[in-house]
């Protein structure tokens, strides 16, 4: 990995280790206050805002984001762009909205606890309005650190002061809601302060053009929602809120490992796309040294959460958790796996003109969980859950993988990428410790 790239990790890893330690403080509380089955509800209402959110996105987090990247000095493609993104953004929210109306008002689980699926949807507003994208493909990913880190703490802050006993889970919907909210108004601050952004009216055909350069992206990341959120949703509806709270509590853990890791997958990605921009050779090998890093960190994380599920659970969660113990054991490879399958997809066949391909697997990879995922979820609970999600990401992972070597492009390591980023990550280790004690 180029030292540029990795410094620049090393900024967003050391703020965002706060915004992913602070959650590992505060969860704890919250999993034992409101208890495993409004724990469940929360974790069920904010999966189905997956879904909404996943439509707000529209795979902008990748099209946009790469458009940037590659025009980043042009200011009025920036101002354009962002304005037919954000016009497409929030029709979406709306019609997210009329969706959630019409679920709380004819389906009975949703009915029964409207209250909730209504304080959850603050999460859809909160990121629709925040410009990660933007932020990103600029590389300016230090911004998105800070005031997710700054929303953490107002969250940690308020679910301490607000949630005293289980029935106050509507307010801790509501707080973590909040904080997204947050997020979102500080972004878009800082985007006018700092990036002078115009807005302008689009054109039909501009919008028109961000829908279609979009949609396999949308298609693909629709798909990629199906196998995740749907596993919490799936379960709610098969075995009772209680077991999502087992399986979220699980994935609270999964969460956390996965975030410190997405720093290095978001600094990497619009280097990516610049380097392809000009040789498919330059981006070919800088991922493969990509992988050695973001792979080997992954692996060992993983095994250390599976030889210590246990105590994690015990001391995170409490011994009412205890049957979140296999679900954690199950997820403890599952970032093994997604970080492998990001730099084949996201990384590699997204910037070499595979989006279609992409796109394909990524929807049968998501009917193939839907497949196991609910007699799995209907014989073993949330360890089921739990296994079908590692089972579809090992699948993306092997089918990107030859979907590339057959295209002729080879990511896997060599030695000498290896012995390369030993000295790589002892310069990020350094950089990352100076930034946290200064």
């Amino acid at each position: 990995m180029s030292r540029r790239v990795v410094g620049n990790a090393a900024s967003v890893m050391a703020v965002q280790a706060g915004s992913y330690i602070l959650p590992l403080i505060n969860v704890p509380y919250l999993l034992r206050v409101i208890g495993p089955e409004h724990y469940g509800l929360i974790a069920f209402s904010q999966a189905v805002m997956m879904y909404f959110v996943t439509l707000n996105d529209y795979g902008f987090n990748l099209s946009a984001t790469r458009e940037l990247a590659v025009h980043r000095d042009d200011p009025t493609l920036r101002s354009e762009l962002y304005s037919a993104v954000m016009t497409i953004k929030c029709s979406f929210c709306l019609v997210s909205f009329l969706i959630l109306c019409g679920l709380v008002h004819f389906v009975p689980r949703f009915h029964s606890n409207g209250a909730v699926f209504f304080a959850s949807f603050g999460i859809v507003v909160g990121t629709m309005m925040f410009p990660q994208w933007f932020f990103q493909g600029i590389e300016k990913m230090y911004w998105i650190s800070m005031v997710n880190l700054t929303a953490n703490l107002i969250f940690t802050f308020g679910i301490y002061f607000l949630v005293r006993n289980s029935s106050d889970f509507l307010i801790a919907a509501i707080v973590q809601a909040a904080g997204k909210v947050l997020a979102g108004i500080l972004g878009l601050i800082i985007l006018f302060r700092t990036e002078h952004v115009k807005l302008s009216r689009p054109t039909l055909a501009q919008l028109r053009y961000r829908l279609a350069d979009g949609w396999h992206l949308f298609m693909s990341s629709a798909a990629s929602t199906l196998y995740t959120s749907s596993n919490a949703v799936v379960l709610g509806f098969v075995s009772g809120m209680t077991q999502v709270g087992y399986f979220s509590a699980a994935y609270k853990i999964f969460a956390a490992g996965q975030g410190l890791v997405s720093p290095m997958c978001q600094a990497v990605y619009p280097h990516v796309c610049s380097l392809a921009h000009r040789s498919r050779e330059l981006a070919v090998d800088y991922l493969r040294k990509t992988m050695v890093v973001i792979g080997g960190i992954t692996f060992f994380g993983g095994l250390l959460v599976l030889f210590l599920a246990k105590i994690i659970v015990l001391i995170a969660m409490g011994s009412k958790y205890m049957a979140s113990v296999p679900v954690l054991e199950l997820m403890a490879m599952t970032p093994f796996a997604c970080a492998i399958n990001n730099i084949y997809g996201t990384q590699g066949m997204l910037n070499f003109g595979m989006k279609p391909q992409f796109s394909r697997i990524i929807v049968f990879s998501a009917f193939a969980n839907i497949l196991v995922l609910v007699p799995l979820c209907y014989w073993f609970a949330a360890p089921g859950a739990a296994a079908s999600a590692l089972l579809t990401e090992t699948l993306v992972t092997v089918v990107m993988a030859v979907v590339l070597y057959r295209r002729g492009i080879d990511l896997l390591p060599r030695l000498s990428d290896v012995r390369g980023q030993i000295a790589s990550l002892s310069f990020f280790a350094q950089r990352s410790y100076e930034k946290v004690i200064g």
